[in-house]
């Protein structure tokens, strides 16, 4: 797959788009304080080795980004940081979660970004483009680059808990309408799960980057920047946490409101059983046929026996009615 960004910037904050990533690595070569840019979709394997010679890029960093599917985390090997990223996306209408992976590489003088799909690896290189425009925050610096990615990944957070707050809000709608939604709260709740995993890490990477920015060359400026991202990961964190909480309370009521319904629907069976019940047992008792039993020869004793039974029936089923079973 062929580098889909080659960029290299100087002191002055100027950038130039080179047709490869040789010709950004010859740029690199040929002068002082500038810096290399890269950005690839699924790197092959011999690409990958190529940047680890030129970059001395550690062994175990290389081997996470062979086998995808990592978690967020930020290393350091020597001079190099090693930054892998969940960028997420959420179809509303299959109300599911995905997420992408970003693995990013930074040294003193280069920057190296590899993706897994095709429309990651664009959003990357509109931010790399967005920061080299960005004079005031040092383009050229590749913590500055590693700014604009982390902000990108979290500013795409904020659209998906706006839509998954609307899905719960249709949830909430749906659990008083006495529809069942325990299978929509449970998959909802294991996607917000399945978010908190890609966003909580991040706050604990900002607070290193920002402990060490001193030593690897973060502005002062740099690192308001960096706190707006850590400010604005902590609300997202908090939001997720509010909305697993919701949806906890939701399946809660959820199966109270099922206990509920079946109660209801006892109650009713139990009060029909009751006001069947009556009948059946005149009837059974004058249907014993015994020649000593009284009113057998009453004249009245068949009207007798119906109206009872329709009188005691109708009794429990006033009785059953105003206490609310049927």
């Amino acid at each position: 797959m062929p580098f889909l960004l080659n960029a290299v910037s100087d002191a002055e904050g100027h950038y130039r788009d080179l047709d490869s990533p040789e010709s950004a690595l010859e740029e690199l070569d040929a002068g002082r304080d500038r810096t290399v840019c890269l950005v690839a979709q699924e790197p092959t394997e011999e690409e990958m080795r190529a940047c680890a010679r030129r970059f001395e890029l550690h062994a175990l960093a290389l081997e996470d980004t062979a086998h995808w599917r990592q978690r967020p985390k930020l290393e350091r090997y020597g001079q190099t940081l090693f930054v892998v990223l969940r960028p997420a996306r959420y179809d509303q209408d299959a109300e599911r979660m995905e997420f992408g992976e970003i693995h990013a590489f930074l040294g003193p003088d280069f920057f190296i970004v590899f993706t897994e799909h095709p429309a990651g690896s664009d959003r990357v290189v509109h931010w790399m483009r967005r920061a080299f425009k960005r004079r005031n925050l040092e383009p050229q610096n590749p913590q500055t680059l590693l700014y604009f990615l982390l902000d990108g990944v979290v500013d795409e957070y904020e659209p998906i808990l706006e839509a998954l707050d609307e899905d719960l809000d249709e949830v909430e709608e749906q659990l008083f309408t006495g529809q069942n939604a325990s299978q929509r709260i449970y998959e909802m709740f294991n996607e917000v799960v399945k978010f908190q995993r890609a966003a909580r890490p991040l706050g604990h990477m900002l607070e290193l980057l920002m402990r060490g920015g001193g030593k690897y060359g973060v502005s002062e400026e740099l690192h308001r920047y960096f706190r707006d991202v850590r400010d604005h990961v902590t609300r997202d964190v908090e939001h997720l946490d509010s909305l697993r909480s919701a949806l906890q309370n939701a399946l809660t009521i959820e199966a109270t409101l099922v206990g509920q319904r079946q109660n209801d629907a006892m109650k009713k069976l139990s009060g029909w059983a009751a006001v069947l019940i009556a009948p059946t047992i005149i009837a059974g008792i004058y249907g014993m046929n015994f020649e000593d039993m009284p009113e057998l020869g009453w004249h009245f004793g068949y009207i007798f026996a119906i109206g009872l039974m329709v009188a005691t029936s109708f009794g429990l089923w006033a009785v059953f009615r105003i206490k609310k079973w049927l």
